[in-house]
């Protein structure tokens, strides 16, 4: 899937482990900025007793997470700013950020 990132096209790709070796080191996902690409592990098929209970809404979550990645590098920010790669502070923007769009929604904000 092709995803335009402030004016910058980049693949967005799920893969299963076993087949994207980048996938072990980075567990469930990654941004590649030199080539353009966002990769999150494809959780479609997994049984493993270990992972969340609601792999879809991970997965989703991942997505969100890789994507705010490409967002603050194609800004400048990745370079310029400690906090904006802080994994934490992805996270906490991957986790809220439906909370955030229901709220601007509510209020006829976007």
């Amino acid at each position: 899937m092709k995803l335009n990132i402030l004016g910058t096209e980049y693949d967005l790709t799920f893969r299963k482990q076993k087949d994207d070796p980048k996938l072990t080191v980075y567990i469930d996902g990654y941004t590649d900025t030199s080539t353009k690409e966002m990769v999150v592990e494809d959780m479609s098929t997994m049984k493993d007793p270990a992972n969340k209970g609601n792999l879809k809404l991970y997965c989703k979550q991942v997505t969100r997470h890789e994507i705010i990645h490409a967002f603050l590098f194609e800004s400048g920010l990745d370079v310029s700013a400690g906090w904006a790669q802080n994994e934490e502070i992805i996270d906490w923007f991957a986790i809220q950020m439906p909370k955030i769009l229901k709220v601007c929604r509510e209020a006829n904000a976007l």
